[in-house]
């Protein structure tokens, strides 16, 4: 009975190591998107400051800038760009930050599972809205 449930807890033991890694990196990626979008609210848009100083504390965290598939990371694709006043009728900043995440099922066919087809293993997207608190 013990040999069968040894491999079996040693397999569970393993696999949540990726995850609770996928899991962390994605708390501090959502930690560093809400500093930016405070940032953001106070000059009333996502500006290349923000932009490179949530680079930085990114880089600091160990995911800094890196190309895949010919696109830049992180993104800040569809974020708000332009100024956006306090008292506008839309007082709405976008900021949206996206960063490829780690792959988790890179190690199952190192236990007999599927080998990887070589896709993406996706993105943090993280979709954050504020109030602009810029007068001018």
């Amino acid at each position: 009975m013990t040999l069968m449930i040894m491999p079996i807890l040693l397999f569970m033991s393993m696999m949540i190591v990726p995850f609770f890694v996928y899991t962390m990196k994605l708390s501090h990626v959502n930690m560093v998107a809400n500093h930016a979008l405070k940032e953001a609210e106070a000059v009333g848009y996502v500006s290349p400051a923000i932009m490179t100083s949530t680079n930085l504390k990114l880089e600091q965290l160990g995911m800094g800038e890196i190309i895949n598939k010919g696109n830049p990371y992180p993104s800040y694709t569809g974020s708000t760009d332009y100024k956006v006043l306090r008292d506008a009728s839309d007082p709405i900043i976008t900021l949206s930050l996206k960063y490829p995440a780690p792959h988790l099922f890179g190690m199952l066919p190192a236990i007999g599972g599927p080998k990887s087809s070589g896709e993406d293993s996706g993105y943090y997207h993280i979709l954050l809205y504020g109030k602009s608190e810029a007068y001018e």
